[in-house]
């Protein structure tokens, strides 16, 4: 899974300290290292390398003054948490982590940030792997749509994006992936049927009113797989699983209508969240990343 997010346009949002938390996870210093989240960042890319193992990593673009980040940490001050920062070199770099999760700081305007393993993984590509593009095409173009300018509907090999985008309209964030055979996701399919014989996942969104508006597209093994996802996704108001998931998360609202459309293996859909809905799920995947934290349940079911 491929995603990349426009995180000045996040935090000209609504949700902008709920994504503060994450961040503050991710990059866990304090205020000695002159890091600002909503001032620094402006661009985050991210990947899962092993859905099994949940490794992942993120690149992070944007302003930073590295000298004062690798002073602060290593200086280990205190970090938000209170919990420890661990320095650990690893070849010309040193990763720093509290419970796992950390960063890389590389230059003044990108570095890395995931768990050790993925940071690992990119470090080494860096160092050995061959330079350049290593994903097909229909993965790349959608993520050049979030990051160059508005949406391209019917892009030649890709499956297509739901038509409620608005043309003319700049996607703020894109997800991107080949799930088929992944074993967290066919595990899933009890709980959340539409995921069943799932292949490519291609989402589009921004964070204008009410909160998050996404479209995307599902594609399937075949055309009766995906007849079947389309009934299952059309009444995802209904799943008991979901409706769990959103008691959790402390929203005890209906989940949020969607449009979904279907031509021959692929589903199209549309939906949007409001700004508690919105805020509620961030502050979700803040307390996952929080060092110490009991992992709730996930969206997968796990």
């Amino acid at each position: 899974m491929l995603g990349t997010l426009d995180a000045a346009a996040l935090f000209r949002s609504s949700a902008a300290n709920d994504v503060g938390r994450i961040v503050t996870n991710l990059v866990p210093v304090g205020p000695e290292s002159n890091f600002v989240a909503q001032r620094d960042v402006q661009r985050v890319y991210g990947a899962v390398y092993a859905m099994q193992g949940a490794d992942f990593v993120a690149v992070v673009q944007g302003n930073f003054d590295l000298v004062a980040l690798e002073n602060a940490a290593r200086a280990r001050a205190q970090t938000p948490s209170g919990a420890p920062l661990v320095v650990t070199p690893y070849g010309d770099e040193s990763l720093y982590t509290v419970a796992n999760i950390g960063f890389v700081p590389l230059t003044n305007h990108t570095m890395l940030s995931g768990n050790e393993t993925g940071m690992r993984r990119a470090l080494d590509q860096l160092r050995y792997g061959q330079q350049g593009r290593g994903i097909p095409d229909w993965m790349r173009e959608l993520l050049e749509q979030a990051v160059g300018g508005p949406p391209r509907l019917g892009t030649p090999g890709a499956p297509p994006v739901a038509a409620a985008v608005a043309t003319g309209a700049k996607p703020a964030f894109a997800m991107v992936g080949d799930v088929a055979g992944q074993g967290v996701v066919a595990a899933a399919g009890d709980r959340l049927p539409f995921l069943s014989g799932l292949g490519m996942i291609r989402v589009l969104g921004n964070f204008e009113a009410p909160g998050m508006n996404l479209v995307g597209s599902l594609t399937y093994a075949d055309e009766q797989t995906a007849a079947i996802g389309s009934e299952r996704l059309s009444d995802v108001q209904k799943l008991a699983y979901l409706a769990s998931l959103m008691a959790t998360w402390g929203f005890g609202g209906r989940m949020p209508e969607m449009e979904v459309r279907r031509q021959g293996t692929h589903v199209s859909f549309a939906t949007e969240l409001d700004t508690s809905l919105m805020s509620i799920m961030l502050r979700a995947i803040a307390d996952v990343m929080s060092p110490g934290k009991a992992t709730p349940p996930t969206f997968w079911g796990g």
